[in-house]
């Protein structure tokens, strides 16, 4: 069966969001699990409308879904490269979370646990933070954009650098494919829903913001970054195309079934500054 990516044009992100979830029953998917983790994307403390960072209202219709479906073991999480608690503050989020009855932890604060990796290609063990660990399930809320280094685009794989103790995320950009195939191996997510009402052009963070008004959601986290990617004519982006060869998910759009509008309907065209691994933290040249 191919996997389905919903593709929609948004202009109310919490409405979007909530209307995303029920098209994919996301709460037959967690209703199961134990305590999930809604996983935020606060690369830097930019504001919402720069395209850096999840746009509080997708977490607000988040949590309004999963509390509407009996989903309440839940906690909002995030490990940025700024002070998060700063962002969650400045941004809204701890409001959202605490309207919701929510709890929100900075994962730059939190404790880790090392965690040993099955048949490791590069990395045979992470430290993992520990509120990741208590989770056994994933909401993923990242943002669209691309990423000057290794990665070219960064959606819902990439995120998943933040579950990991912040001094070892820096060493993900050398030999980034092969060590976030390893890492995936560990930690995944179960439900994707990607903010992509503000994209971000030239770079995550030394770059310029762009209209994009859509969202994405899937549960299959290599099609819907493939789908993500190639909204910002993204096209064989190496860590989706590896991850597919590793059994991942699909990469193929061929073989992806995208919902609600065509691809072709929302592309914009972005731009990457091009830097190596080995100067990752530098600014980027134009």
């Amino acid at each position: 069966m191919r996997p389905v990516v919903w593709l929609l044009k948004a202009s109310d992100g919490r409405a979007t969001t909530i209307r995303l979830m029920a098209e994919m029953d996301a709460a037959a998917i967690l209703r199961p699990k134990s305590r999930i983790l809604v996983k935020l994307n606060i690369t830097a403390n930019l504001p919402p409308e720069s395209g850096v960072i999840t746009y509080p209202p997708v977490l607000d219709g988040a949590l309004a879904y999963l509390a509407d479906h009996g989903i309440r073991n839940v906690v909002v999480a995030e490990g940025g490269g700024d002070d998060v608690s700063v962002a969650f503050d400045k941004f809204g989020y701890r409001e959202i979370a605490n309207r919701h009855g929510v709890p929100i932890v900075d994962l730059n604060r939190d404790e880790a646990e090392w965690v040993e990796v099955p048949n490791p290609v590069v990395v045979p063990r992470f430290s993992i933070l520990k509120t990741v660990r208590s989770c056994d399930a994933i909401l993923n809320l990242p943002c669209l954009k691309v990423h000057n280094g290794e990665a070219v685009t960064t959606i819902c794989m990439k995120n998943m650098m933040g579950c990991i103790e912040r001094p070892l995320r820096g060493q993900m950009h050398k030999d980034f494919a092969n060590r976030l195939m390893d890492l995936l191996k560990v930690v995944r997510p179960t439900v994707n829903v990607v903010d992509g009402l503000v994209g971000r052009t030239w770079g995550e963070i030394h770059g310029e913001p762009v209209g994009m008004g859509v969202i994405l959601a899937g549960t299959d986290m290599v099609a819907v970054d493939a789908v993500g990617s190639a909204t910002m004519d993204m096209l064989n982006v190496p860590h989706i195309e590896l991850a597919a060869k590793h059994g991942y998910g699909v990469a193929d759009l061929g073989q992806i079934d995208v919902r609600g509008e065509a691809i072709a309907s929302v592309r914009r065209h972005f731009r990457r500054r091009g830097w190596r691994a080995d100067t990752w933290g530098a600014e980027p040249k134009a």
